[in-house]
């Protein structure tokens, strides 16, 4: 993958590939991006590979994240172990023991993991959602119809003043 590089506290880096153990980057894009026990607050990458640290957004066409916390990441392919991510977003979704905000896919494979709301075409395995497609469906319409008769109703008691 080229040169092993430690940093600590850099800002931005630019570059064809990247393989960062230990430290932490502001502002990463490059083709390839490996990191372990490192952290980055944005990586915008081809294909990217973290282990064991934290992320606040990622976006690449095949993002793969083990025991890592995300704010959130996008990707063709967006694969997570033993994690945390803020919002996953990708055509095909892999989750393994990890907590998701939101999950959307085209495809998502889960297995023992957990999205407070998922929005997919299909979907594999077990994955615990308090919102599902029709379930977030239901929960925007409800939204819609008692934000609606509020707004209503204030107007029909600010025109009788």
């Amino acid at each position: 993958m080229g040169k092993e590089k430690e940093m600590a506290g850099q800002d931005e880096m630019q570059v064809d590939a990247l393989d960062l153990t230990g430290g932490t980057i502001e502002n990463l894009e490059a083709e390839v991006v490996s990191v372990t026990q490192g952290g980055a607050n944005q990586i915008t990458a081809s294909d990217v590979e973290l282990r064991q640290g934290g992320v606040f957004q990622v976006e690449g066409e095949q993002v793969t994240l083990d025991h890592v916390a995300a704010g959130t990441v996008r990707g063709n392919l967006v694969s997570a172990t033993d994690g945390g991510i803020g919002i996953a977003v990708g055509e095909d979704v892999k989750l393994y023991n990890t907590q998701v905000g939101a999950t959307i896919g085209r495809n998502v494979d889960a297995e023992n993991s957990s999205s407070v709301i998922l929005l997919a075409q299909e979907v594999n395995g077990t994955v615990e959602t308090m919102l599902d497609t029709q379930g977030a469906l239901l929960a925007g319409i409800v939204s819609g119809i008692t934000i609606g008769l509020m707004l209503l109703i204030g107007r029909m008691f600010t025109r009788r003043r």
